[in-house]
């Protein structure tokens, strides 16, 4: 039997190869002319069980999480040589403690490939974990780019991140970078932010990343918090605490980490609210109010 044809994916600045096609990650297939562009490529390999369960391990988190378009129990082990993630309804993944190999349960080679739920785990929870052994973090933000500087929108669900990155592409100037989960590293010179990532609650075709830069520098960094409906928009800068807080509250995640990934990413919110302007929106959520909004954060740019 001939071994299966190999499908490689640049995804947040690092490439992965796998033996299936991921219709969602499409936009970010690197073509054979391209192969090499970023320095490695983690390979997706598909063996049998036993190289999942070593006989040392200890559970790193167990959690009930939104995965695949619902909650589901999710376990995160740590194993002799890497990570396994275990989520309701798919296959375990084994990730190895550098990030540079993904395992998962059964016969790719078989033409069964991964079930829809298991590609949504593979881009959601193992991408995220293995692209933060890497040194890539992601955030649970959203992104809109004025005049080619990148303005990053922190907040919790509700607090209105693509509504206001939605509203401000469709304005002269603007363009949508991120809807939900942005890559991120952190450097001498501040955030740099990796937009060619599937944002998965939109359609292929609204995917904003095919058409950007692969890496973008974070300009300013904005954390919305909803005011009164009688308020009005108000832009403030956030002490280093404060912004230290919110990287660290808005880092997707980190709840499967182990005590050394926590460890960088303390260290990477302490770096990233040093460097990095951020700043907090205040604003009541009224369509009327947008407008004012724009002017507030173009006045950043």
């Amino acid at each position: 039997m001939q071994p299966a044809k190999m499908h490689r994916y640049r995804l947040g600045g690092e490439e992965f190869q796998l033996p299936v096609r991921m219709p969602e990650a499409e936009n970010f297939e690197v073509e054979e002319d391209e192969m090499g562009m970023a320095e490695k490529a983690t390979p997706f390999v598909s063996t049998g069980r036993e190289a999942y369960f070593p006989k040392t391990d200890s559970l790193v988190c167990l959690l009930n999480g939104w995965v695949a378009f619902a909650w589901r129990d999710v376990q995160v082990w740590s194993k002799k040589f890497g990570f396994l993630v275990r989520v309701e309804g798919g296959r375990d993944f084994y990730i190895r403690s550098d990030g540079d190999e993904i395992r998962w349960v059964g016969d790719t080679q078989s033409g069964i490939g991964l079930s829809e739920t298991e590609r949504q785990i593979l881009l959601g929870p193992v991408i995220v974990l293995a692209l933060a052994l890497r040194g890539v973090l992601s955030l649970h933000a959203s992104a809109a780019i004025f005049r080619g500087k990148l303005v990053l929108f922190l907040g919790e669900s509700g607090q209105g991140k693509s509504t206001l990155a939605a509203y401000l592409s469709g304005q002269p100037g603007w363009r949508l970078a991120a809807d939900d989960i942005l890559p991120v590293t952190e450097g001498v010179d501040g955030l740099t932010a990796w937009p060619h990532f599937p944002q998965l609650k939109l359609p292929k075709e609204a995917q904003p990343g095919p058409g950007l830069p692969e890496q973008i520098a974070v300009h300013a960094v904005v954390m919305l918090t909803e005011a009164d409906s009688d308020g009005d928009p108000n832009l403030k800068i956030l002490p280093a605490s404060q912004a230290v807080q919110a990287y660290l509250g808005h880092t997707a995640g980190t709840r499967l980490f182990g005590p050394k990934q926590l460890a960088d990413h303390l260290a990477f919110c302490a770096n990233a609210a040093g460097q990095t302007p951020t700043y907090r929106l205040i604003y009541p959520h009224r369509r009327e109010t947008l407008p004012q909004v724009r002017e507030l954060l173009e006045s950043l740019c």
